[in-house]
């Protein structure tokens, strides 16, 4: 094996080792059923952030001329770890099985943390790609069912490659299913509580998209603002990151909770899982990519379940139900529309939100954020 670890620097997005960082991807998932590229406008977009300008190195590792990982790291602009020191951060990380994937693993963590002390950073995690709102997490399994759609997937070897070079598990989250019967069951009596008490709730008005984005993203500000690394994103960045959501979401499926005063005062953000028709696109957007959706979408790749992905309720109307409330009515809408399996996602193990679904849940899958000791 004759390894090379090249850089990919701020100013030459556009070369070779740039080229060769994008192909990583189509090594390690190579004739995996269970991948979902990422369209590589994506990829770029989330590279060229002009927060991380000069705030970031581009690594790609090459087996002669095939690329074998990539990582980048990022120190950022405004998370402060208990030192004072800019947090720097471990992500995009992709490496092939075998020798040459833990050798180029190797090599990359080994650059992407030396370059981030000589930079000034402090705490060193991952995998992060920036922030909470872009992808972070290791998906640490199980892996016996398939992935559900905006689930972070990697394959079951990376869990080693992170640990082997130095990181332990900071934070964990979980992915849970249940029943979505029983779960509206469970919660009706806490959702006639909340509307006798004045609350009322309202569906996500498709018609007017990025008006509800915009509520969502303002609600999000401050019911998440004093989560483990929050940062503030803009109103455009994040509209932009749900920019491509529209034919992914049912209105329907989606809810916000108005105060007795008719102020919107908490949300929940659920959607049909179309993983398979969104794999089937293999990470382009043209004309065959959105045929192949549509088919999957109305075949084989037809939803059997819904994905609870986030539950917001600003803190002064917490403990009132609210919540509870907005889990009964998706679920109830779930069943009107045949998805009788709910995946509850991706929340922080010890969350609250994490026992909504109650005793009948059963894990899907763990998630872990590390923290580098040296």
């Amino acid at each position: 094996m004759t390894l090379a670890i090249r850089t990919v620097q701020d100013t030459d997005l556009d070369g070779a080792a740039l080229e060769a960082f994008l192909a990583v991807p189509e090594e390690v998932y190579r004739g995996d059923a269970n991948s979902c590229a990422t369209p590589r406008s994506d990829v770029l977009a989330s590279l060229r952030r002009p927060e991380f300008a000069g705030a970031q190195r581009v690594f790609v590792a090459v087996d002669g001329e095939l690329p074998v990982a990539r990582l980048v790291a990022r120190r950022s602009p405004a998370l402060r770890d208990e030192a004072g020191l800019p947090y720097g951060m471990l992500g995009f990380f992709e490496a092939v099985g075998g020798a040459p994937g833990r050798e180029a693993a190797a090599a990359l963590f080994a650059e992407g943390i030396r370059w981030l002390r000589e930079s000034g950073a402090g705490t060193i995690v991952g995998p992060m790609d920036g922030d909470t709102w872009h992808r972070y997490r290791l998906n640490a399994g199980p892996f016996d069912e398939p992935p559900f759609l905006l689930e972070p997937t990697n394959p079951p070897y990376y869990q080693a490659l992170w640990e082997d070079n130095g990181f332990r598990v900071l934070e964990s989250y979980a992915s849970t299913w249940a029943d979505t019967a029983a779960v509206a069951r469970r919660q009706e009596p806490r959702h006639r509580q909340a509307l006798a008490a004045g609350y009322r709730l309202r569906p996500f008005a498709g018609l007017r998209f990025e008006d509800e984005l915009a509520k969502i993203y303002e609600l999000s500000r401050v019911v998440f603002a004093g989560n483990f690394l929050y940062t503030e994103i803009s109103e455009d960045e994040f509209l932009s990151l749900y920019a491509g959501s529209r034919a992914l979401i049912d209105p329907g499926l989606i809810w916000f909770a108005c105060s007795p005063a008719g102020e919107d005062v908490g949300f929940l953000f659920a959607y049909p899982d179309l993983f398979r028709a969104v794999a089937a696109m293999r990470g382009r957007r043209d004309l065959a990519a959105k045929l192949r959706f549509l088919w999957h979408r109305r075949g084989r790749g037809k939803p059997a379940a819904v994905n609870a992905k986030t539950l917001g309720v600003l803190p002064e109307h917490r403990r009132s139900g609210v919540g509870a409330a907005l889990v009964h009515r998706v679920h109830v809408e779930a069943l009107e529309r045949g998805l009788r399996r709910t995946n509850h996602c991706l929340f922080r193990e010890g969350n609250p939100s994490g026992g909504m679904a109650g005793e009948g849940a059963r894990l899907l899958r763990r998630y872990h954020l590390y923290k580098w000791q040296p």
